[in-house]
């Protein structure tokens, strides 16, 4: 656990949902994903949301790391609503504040480790050398220091997982949101990703959002959300294997 639990009165908030509505419209109907949605995320914790395929787990991260604009409510960052800001302030907001890792990884095949580590912060306009530097660093934290020079088709699940952390984290962002991380791992694999995500939140207060559907990873995190009828509530029970 980390140093930031549940149980310490009056934390930081680092990022809230506040009334978040999102619905989709198709053909037939329109399909109502997130209802009167409110989520508060602890600066420094290692947070889970849990909930049925298709529940809006994923869509939720896309609303809290300013990828998909709620049609109404609030997202405030540091107690600043996201998206009544400019779009320029939400691009440096997802470049500089938000990390983000995927089930599938979404490396590029055609670039090593390290370059794929690399790549946020030269988008984000760090010159090479910072850039490089940074990854290094991190993919050494991440245990890959002897595979930064190997592309993904080289690299098993789980150090692709590793890779993708890696870049994750490259920007220093101030919150990490992990789209079902393990997902596509076998249990040894995710138990070590989830160890190491662990490792890093204690080393660094660093602050995680994990969507997950699997007991075994939500049993290791330090707080619990469950999302049903598109609202979240407290659960350390009844997860989704």
């Amino acid at each position: 656990m980390s140093d930031l639990s549940p149980e310490i009165k009056d934390p930081k908030c680092l990022i809230e949902a506040v009334n978040v509505d999102k619905s989709y419209s198709t053909k037939r109907e329109v399909i109502h994903v997130l209802s009167q949605t409110n989520l508060k995320v602890l600066a420094g914790e290692v947070l889970g949301i849990v909930g049925a395929s298709g529940v809006g787990k994923s869509t939720l991260l896309h609303v809290l790391g300013g990828l998909d604009q709620p049609l109404t409510g609030s997202v405030l960052f540091q107690g600043k609503d996201i998206y009544k800001q400019t779009n320029s302030y939400l691009d440096k907001f997802r470049n500089s504040h938000i990390g983000f890792v995927f089930q599938f990884f979404n490396l590029l095949p055609d670039f090593t480790a390290l370059e794929n580590a690399m790549f946020p912060a030269l988008i984000k306009n760090q010159d090479n050398r910072s850039a490089r530097e940074r990854a290094e660093y991190l993919l050494c934290e991440v245990g890959m220091k002897d595979r930064m020079n190997h592309k993904p088709g080289e690299l098993s699940g789980g150090e692709s997982q590793r890779v993708a952390l890696a870049r994750g984290l490259v920007n220093q962002p101030d919150l990490l949101l992990a789209d079902e991380p393990t997902g596509n791992l076998d249990h040894h694999a995710s138990d070590d990703l989830i160890e190491l995500i662990r490792k890093l939140n204690q080393e660094f207060n660093q602050t995680f959002v994990i969507v997950t559907h699997s007991q075994r990873v939500a049993g290791k995190l330090d707080r619990v959300m469950e999302l049903v009828d598109g609202k979240v509530s407290p659960t350390k029970e009844n997860l989704i294997i």
